[in-house]
This record gives structure tokens, C-alpha cells and sequence, in this order.
């Protein structure tokens, strides 16, 4: 029933729902845990997106690249397998072997390992079983993945709320949990058929994988800290109440995250086929495909804009109100990502990796070397500038590096 659903609907309820299910975990939990258990669990989401960011990078990345045009796909698929698995198996063993050890320096977070541990290893292989039926274009499996997850959330929250749990391991495990189904789901229809190669082509794909991940990775790493130098700042320099609404905007405005995130993993094979083509083909698939998306996003962004103060008073608390300067600043930075978009992702197909890198590492050097002034002198109003000084560096790198390779980039906004 949902294969006839066509593929950009389906697309579009897959991003409702995965972004709406991240929305609902955030409002639910800042709700049912104390501030210190969400603050806490706020930490381990960014520790487990750095791990995200491994993967991806080493992973899913590269596919995203390569997989439509492998024509022997059973054996890629088990290439795929033979990286990611030892990947979640270090990142998973680590908290496993710190709660083996016994209570020492980590002895206040001896409980959440285990739990930690399940959430993660969920997760990892949750998000690449995702990305890459998304990459592949089986949008139906992603729908009944997400399906699962969003009535498994949903129905673990609830019954945390009726029960008056206000555990973070209740809610850890739940999490985890949520994912099984899409999990077993997902695992059965990509395993079906799957065939070891000969070495020789395991190894050609390996070499693939970690030559073009290796400037991935790096740029991950930098992108990672570059995004999260003002979060783990900003509570020592601009105090408790301002940070908290910094994290709470990030929070509302990462709805986008996902959304860019679901697209880039749909539409960067797409666009991969069409440059090998020719770049003019790219050009035009980059118009279809991405420019109704961008206006859509971008009037909605408007929308955020005018009624700032409306929005966060309604979603958040009154208290919140004298920060709309904030969700201005923010909406303004995702103005900058959207109308950008198209530039990423031409750096990502035509596999400029290096210079993908070295954007996030010019973006990084900055935050680092203004994020204690910027802090101190502008507080929350620093931290959103500095966001956005940041991604205008990203942007006017990468736009040199294609200007100097002779690309037509007016030609990506002919809509």
C-alpha cells in the first residue's frame, strides 16, 4: 500500500515524521526529567552524534556517493557491513567496559552505561540502515522504520508520564527499544540476499571508503566541535537562563537539521548520476529536485521570523519571550544553509573532500579564536553570530574552491 504512494510524498511523511518524533522526545523530556537528568542527556546526544559523525563519514557518506551506480549491490552491501559493524562495536564496548571496571571518576554515571550503550548501538545502526534504503530510494522501508520508532517513542513517553518516572535510564532503554522494530525490519530486507565478494573487490571498496572518508572524518570531527565550542562554552560565560534558551532554540530549528539531512541522503545519489552524465544534467536535477524544497523551507523560515516572539512563548514558556531576538538570529543562519544547500552538495558529488575540510577547519580556527570574546562581549546575541559568521566562512570557502574549478553556480538557482 505505501510503494504507491509516490516517492516525494512518502519522502516528505518520513521527514514529518522522524523530525516530529525528535521534536516530541526533547518537549517530552524536558518536561518529565529534572534539568540536571535532561541537561545530562542533552551531553549524551552530542557525545553520541559524534559517533554519528564517525560512521557517517567512513560509511554512509562514500555510499551515498557510489551506491547507484555499483551494479552488484549484494556484494557492496556486505563491503558496508565489514566497516560499520566493527565501528559499533568499539563505540558500544567502550561505556560497556567503563561500568565492567567499577565505580572510579565516572562512579555519579555508573548506572546510565549500560543503558547508554543499548541507545547507542540502536541508534548507529538504526540511522545507517535509514540512510541507506533513503540513498537507494526504497523510501516505503524508511516509512515503516520510522513508522515503528515514532509508536514505539510515543508509547514509552506515555507511559513514563502516567507511571511519574523521572529516570534518565527508564528513558534511555526506551529509546533503544523503539528502535527494534524499524531494526528488525530494515535488517531483514537488507540482508536478504547479501554475498561475501572476493577480496579483491571488498578491498577496492575499502580503499574507496577510507581514502574519501578520511577528509570526511576530519571534517566531521572539526564540524563537530566548531558546532558545539559555543554550546559548551555558554554556560559558564553567559550563564544558566541564557544557555538554556540557546539550547532550547537549537532544539526547535533542528527540525531543519533533519529535514536537510533526509534530503541530502534522497537526493545526493540522484545528483551523483546526473554529474556523471554531465554538469549541465546536474544543474538541471539540482533545480527539480531541490527548489521547491528550499522556497518551502525558506517561507516557512519567514513565518518564524515575523511571529519570533509568538512561537517561542507558545512552544516554550513566557519566560522565553525577551529572547525572539534569538530565534530571529537563528532563523536568519538557516536562511544562509538553505539558500547554500545547493552549493554543499555540488562539493560532495564532485568529491572535493579535501576542500570540504579545510571550509570546517577555517570555520572552526574562527570560533575558537572569537568565541570567548563574541560570549563575553554580546552574550546569547554573540553565540548566534558567531553561528552565523561561521557558516558564511564555510560557504565563501567552498564557493572559491568551485569558482576557481570553472563551475556555473548561478545555474543551481534557476528554479
Amino acid at each position: 500500500m505505501i510503494a504507491r504512494i509516490p516517492k516525494q510524498l512518502q519522502l516528505i511523511a518520513e521527514q514529518g515524521m522522524f523530525s516530529g518524533t525528535g521534536f516530541l522526545v526533547n518537549i517530552a523530556l524536558v518536561k518529565l526529567l529534572p534539568l540536571e537528568q535532561y541537561g545530562l542527556f542533552a551531553s549524551l546526544v552530542i557525545v553520541v552524534y559524534l559517533l554519528l559523525a564517525v560512521v557517517q563519514s567512513l560509511v554512509v557518506q562514500p555510499l551515498q556517493v557510489h551506491v547507484a551506480a555499483e551494479p552488484r549491490n549484494a556484494d557492496y552491501r556486505s563491503v558496508l557491513l565489514a566497516l560499520l559493524l566493527p565501528l559499533v562495536v568499539l563505540f558500544t564496548a567502550a561505556p560497556l567496559l567503563l561500568y565492567a571496571a567499577g565505580p572510579g571518576w565516572m562512579a555519579e554515571y555508573q548506572s546510565l552505561l549500560p543503558a547508554f550503550a543499548a541507545y547507542t548501538v540502536a541508534f548507529l545502526l538504526s540511522d545507517f540502515l535509514r540512510k541507506y534504503f533513503l540513498a537507494r530510494g526504497q523510501t516505503e522501508i524508511v516509512v515503516g522504520m520510522t513508522g515503528t520508532y515514532l509508536l514505539g517513542v510515543a508509547a514509552g513517553l506515555a507511559y513514563g508520564a502516567y507511571s511519574g518516572v523521572h529516570e534518565l535510564v527508564h528513558y534511555l532503554l526506551v529509546l533503544g527499544a523503539a528502535f527494534v522494530p524499524g531494526l528488525l525490519l530494515g535488517g531483514i530486507i537488507y540482508l536478504r540476499g547479501c554475498r561475501i565478494p572476493e577480496l579483491a573487490f571488498v578491498k577496492r571498496y575499502l580503499r574507496i571508503h577510507l581514502l574519501e572518508g578520511q577528509w570526511l572524518l576530519y571534517a566531521a570531527v572539526v564540524q563537530w566541535l566548531s558546532s558545539n565550542l559555543y554550546v559548551m562554552t555558554s554556560g559558564l560565560l553567559i550563564g544558566v537562563e541564557a544557555l538554556g534558551v540557546l539550547r532550547f532554540v537549537q532544539t526547535l530549528l533542528g527540525v531543519i537539521n533533519i529535514v536537510l539531512q533526509t534530503l541530502e541522503n534522497y537526493v545526493l545519489p540522484r545528483l551523483s548520476e546526473a554529474y556523471r552524465v554531465s554538469v549541465e544534467h546536474y544543474y538541471r536535477s539540482a533545480q527539480r529536485q531541490l527548489g521547491l524544497y528550499q522556497l518551502a523551507m525558506l517561507a516557512g523560515l519567514g513565518v518564524l521570523f515575523v511571529f519570533a516572539r509568538e512561537v517561542i512563548v507558545l512552544v516554550g514558556d513566557a519566560a522565553f519571550a525577551p529572547y525572539a531576538f534569538v530565534l530571529r538570529g537563528m532563523v536568519l543562519l538557516y536562511v544562509v544553509i538553505i539558500v547554500a544547500y545547493p552549493v554543499r552538495l555540488l562539493i560532495r558529488v564532485t568529491e572535493l573532500n579535501r576542500s570540504y575540510f579545510t571550509a570546517y577547519l577555517a570555520s572552526f580556527l574562527f570560533s575558537l579564536i572569537s568565541y570567548r570574546y563574541l560570549l563575553g562581549t554580546f552574550g546569547v546575541s554573540g553565540a548566534v553570530a558567531g553561528l552565523v559568521i561561521n557558516q558564511l566562512i564555510l560557504q565563501a570557502t567552498w564557493l572559491v574552491v568551485l569558482q576557481k574549478k570553472r563551475f556555473q553556480l548561478w545555474k543551481l538557482y534557476t528554479w
